[in-house]
């Protein structure tokens, strides 16, 4: 998968849309990495289940792709919330955020910082996430 990606990603600049859902975790950093260098343009990035991905992923989306406007990344439990909290700074269009099962990065202060940051969003999901209390709603 990551090969794959490194080799047609940069092919492919202007997609807007690519959905790298994992049944089997394979995908790293780098290739998400390449992702953000090249995929500018994406606006619905999909990457459950990708649990080998660490917080540089989150870094590199929040440079590399400020216009995503759907974000999945529900089962990447590695996210760590300063990371999420840092995405959500970059990535202010965001309507559709999947944070299912990331119990580390949806925390009270990264909920806070997608609240201040992404006055766009229009679904949340937290399912799993139960280290939330009634100060990050």
């Amino acid at each position: 998968m990551n090969n794959l990606v490194l080799s047609l990603v940069p092919k492919f600049a202007k997609l807007q849309t690519l959905i790298l859902r994992q049944d089997k975790p394979q995908l790293d950093d780098n290739a998400v990495g390449t992702i953000a260098n090249f995929c500018h343009d994406l606006q619905l990035l999909d990457l459950s289940k990708s649990f080998k991905l660490t917080d540089r992923s989150l870094y590199a989306i929040a440079h590399g792709c400020r216009d995503l406007t759907k974000l999945n990344i529900s089962g990447c439990s590695a996210f760590s919330d300063n990371a999420l909290a840092y995405l959500a700074g970059f990535c202010r269009k965001l309507k559709v955020l999947n944070l299912c099962g990331c119990v580390r990065a949806a925390s009270d202060t990264a909920l806070q910082a997608i609240g201040h940051y992404c006055n766009q969003l229009q679904s949340l999901n937290l399912g799993w996430c139960d280290t939330i209390s009634d100060v990050g709603v």
